[in-house]
């Protein structure tokens, strides 16, 4: 009888960790508390892996690391390198690719940001290497991998400002350039790429009209013609960008995910369900589940 009794507490206990709590609710969006939302703090942007998500955390400790989560129980913690730790991560199959410091200085003495690719087998990572498309002058990071794993999405500062790269998978199993998706203007910063689908990202920015901060000119043809204008940077939305006939557009706010607050991210797990990393509700960047109306 005891043991009757005790499974059918941890079979009650198992079935309310998996309950999901509102938080959040619009006309056009419900938000939902996590595992994750309730019991940790400091999540970062998440990949879907497994059955559950792979994330970088700081919670409860001054570093990030990268956990492991099935969304009902204490995160497992993954060992990696602390170089491997600068920003999001994605997965495909057996692949692993990884926001880290580069091991080489570019001709000013900086450690750029750079990609790696690994191996994960059984939440254990090994054999990374630099993805050759990287160069020591510049940065690249936060890379997302269509689910097909033919198509990667990347934000660089290649040609100072920051933008979204499109590589492609080629039949030898490398990576070679596409198109360039989007270019910000040179104060703003571009974070955390999705891939909806091959004609649909989403991604999150600090793009905002404010107010001008400083104007650059320069004497063309003894005329003073200004080349650089900045403005004052706002908080991060989440922002939508399609490809049609071929040429992607404008960036467009995706009003339904946006708050007052930081919105550092979006995946979909589903054509109308995912994941948002935000600051909204506890003071923290952490993961919620949402699902569209």
């Amino acid at each position: 009888m005891r043991i009757l009794y005790i499974i059918l507490m941890l079979t009650f206990l198992n079935v309310k960790a998996q309950e999901r709590v509102l938080i959040s609710e619009t006309d056009s969006i419900n938000i939902y508390e996590t595992y994750l939302s309730i019991n940790t703090t400091n999540n970062i942007f998440p990949s879907k892996y497994k059955n559950g998500l792979l994330y970088l955390s700081s919670h409860k400790s001054t570093n990030s690391h990268l956990f492991y989560s099935n969304l009902n129980s204490k995160p497992k913690k993954i060992k990696i390198d602390k170089r491997f730790k600068s920003g999001s991560v994605n997965v495909f199959k057996n692949e692993i690719y990884v926001t880290a410091t580069s091991k080489n200085m570019d001709s000013f003495g900086f450690f750029n940001l750079a990609i790696y690719k690994g191996i994960i087998e059984d939440l254990k990572v090994s054999n990374f290497s630099i993805l050759p498309i990287c160069k020591n002058e510049f940065s690249y990071a936060d890379p997302v991998i269509s689910n097909d794993g033919n198509l990667m999405v990347i934000v660089t500062n290649e040609n100072d400002r920051y933008h979204l790269l499109e590589l492609k998978r080629t039949e030898n199993n490398e990576w070679e350039r596409g198109s360039v998706i989007y270019i910000a203007h040179p104060n703003f910063k571009i974070i955390n790429p999705t891939i909806y689908d091959e004609n649909t990202i989403y991604f999150s920015s600090n793009i905002y009209n404010g107010e001008l901060t400083s104007v650059v000119y320069e004497n063309i043809d003894g005329n003073l013609k200004m080349v650089e204008k900045k403005r004052e940077t706002g908080v991060f939305n989440i922002y939508k960008i399609e490809r049609k006939n071929g040429t992607w557009g404008i960036p467009i706010k995706a009003t339904r995910f946006n708050s007052e607050f930081d919105e550092l991210g979006v995946l979909f797990t589903t054509k109308s369900s995912g994941y948002l990393t935000t600051y909204r509700f506890n003071n923290n960047d952490n993961i919620y589940y949402f699902e569209l109306k």
